[in-house]
């Protein structure tokens, strides 16, 4: 999967007060900024706009701003904080940019106790994570094949994954009391496949149940028993997973009946004990390069102090990171950069409240007010986050500004009727639009940048907490972002 970049538009909407202020102006840091005289809006547009996404949500919050000067041009509420949903990984892409720089690259590293001789490695192998978010089957095939490529045939020891790059080393992001949806990430310093695993089943007319998980057939057990009907209807089939066996293998549980002519049944999880999907996987890539691996040992097991580098495997830039996480809103990406800014510059171990107080002094150095309730997360996967819509447009502003990381910052983002969670949306020509989007059950969010044909560009933060109607609510949403476009409200 290769990625896309993020977009600065931010709009908070709150409904009880619309107040529109010509004259002000949002600066992006302590540095003086060009100021640019007031567009002349018009205040009543501004008004029916606010009035409209209230129709929608009970709590709103709005601000849209010229750029690059900072001008006020629509304002309702916007010092006031709000639940941003999936708007709260602008903040993280823009720590991660400015601290680590856009050409940052993860480290993925093969050590062992001692080099190979003559192709062989005499003891185990541990694989050491240091917060790759893309980390995938296809990379652990890769480094497999670089191994090989380098000469070695055999492994007598076991692969152990080495996950103490984070603290603990993982961790479920919950949401609601829900932590077993698939949007409910599990991180780990080491992570293959996002944590996740796909399990298919299929039951062959004798009653044989078949279970191919690719690359980690070694970490799935499944019990139980499942059969064919031999009649033709709707599949009963169902797969449950009984947790981490302690060993580096999770075991599942099959019940359930498959109908005639039915096939092959795809069941995804979270991995309960991601180092041991890991080296599972890892183990069975090396296999497929080539090298044989004697030892029985596949879980968790932090490297030894000297342990030789043998390998390494470079992650994609972090500008390509953090544009699929933008445009695509992966909570498991957001999560893991979150940690790995604690890791990286406080650190290691990177831990959540390490990145957090990252992301605070970034945001404070930048100039950019600390209208902040509370942040928990790095995804927004969370009710207790509390934002203002002033701090997401002082943000939008100074990525402008800055032309360290604004191509990238800006390009991270969806596009109305291209990419990301935009693509169906606001597909009126002459509109562009790049930005973030957030949505919650109750929550519906924009922040982002939107053009109109004069090229002038406005940076709009719209926040909507107990959202009515999220059809009606992102309707109100885009239709200010194309007001703001065309006509400037």
């Amino acid at each position: 999967m290769r990625i896309a970049l993020l977009i600065c538009f931010i709009f908070i909407l709150f409904v009880d007060t619309a107040v529109f202020a010509a004259g002000s102006q949002i600066q992006a840091s302590s540095e003086k900024l060009p100021v640019m005289k007031s567009e002349i809006p018009d205040a009543g547009a501004c008004q029916q706009a606010i009035e409209k996404l209230g129709r929608a949500a009970g709590n709103s919050g709005v601000l849209v701003v010229s750029v690059p000067s900072g001008e006020v041009v629509c304002e309702s509420r916007s010092k006031e904080v709000f639940v941003p949903a999936s708007l709260m990984k602008l903040l993280t892409s823009y720590a991660a940019l400015k601290k680590l720089g856009p050409s940052f690259r993860f480290e993925t590293k093969v050590l062992a106790a001692g080099a190979p001789v003559e192709g062989v490695i005499a003891g185990d192998i541990w694989i050491k994570g240091s917060g790759d978010p893309l980390f995938g089957s296809d990379s652990a095939l890769q480094l497999a094949n670089t191994l090989r490529q380098r000469g070695i045939r055999q492994i007598r020891g076991g692969i152990f994954v080495d996950d103490s790059f984070f603290q603990p080393s993982s961790e479920r992001i919950c949401l609601d009391s829900d932590c077993v949806g698939l949007y409910n990430p599990v991180v780990s310093a080491a992570a293959i496949d996002f944590n996740t695993l796909t399990v298919k089943i299929s039951i062959p007319s004798k009653a044989r149940r078949v279970a191919d998980s690719g690359l980690a057939d070694g970490y799935v057990q499944v019990s139980g028993k499942a059969e064919n009907s031999g009649k033709r209807g709707a599949s009963s089939l169902s797969l449950h997973s009984n947790g981490a066996t302690g060993n580096g293998e999770e075991q599942f549980q099959l019940s359930g009946r498959a109908s005639a002519g039915s096939h092959a049944r795809e069941f995804r999880f979270n991995a309960a004990d991601p180092a041991g999907l890991f080296a599972h996987s890892m183990r069975s890539a090396l296999e497929r390069a080539g090298v044989k691996v004697l030892g029985a040992g596949a879980r968790g097991g932090k490297a030894p102090p000297g342990a030789e580098v043998i390998a390494v495997y470079d992650s994609p830039t972090l500008e390509e990171l953090i544009s699929g996480m933008n445009k695509y809103s992966n909570n498991f990406m957001a999560e893991m950069f979150l940690k790995s800014l604690g890791g990286y510059v406080s650190g290691a171990p990177g831990d959540s409240l390490k990145g957090i107080a990252v992301l605070r002094t970034t945001l404070k150095e930048a100039g950019i007010p600390n209208e902040i309730g509370s942040i928990d997360c790095g995804s927004g996967l969370s009710r207790f986050c509390r934002i203002s819509p002033r701090t997401f447009c002082r943000l939008l502003v100074s990525a402008w500004n800055d032309n360290g990381i604004r191509e990238d910052f800006i390009s991270s983002m969806a596009a109305n009727g291209g990419q990301g969670t935009l693509m169906r949306r606001m597909r009126t020509p002459g509109l562009t639009v790049r930005g973030k989007t957030g949505t919650l059950k109750d929550v519906i969010g924009f922040a982002g940048y939107a053009t109109g044909p004069s090229g002038r560009t406005y940076a709009v933060a719209i926040m909507l907490n107990e959202v009515r109607d999220r059809f009606k609510a992102r309707e109100a949403v885009d239709s200010l972002l194309e007001q703001v476009a065309f006509s400037g409200l």
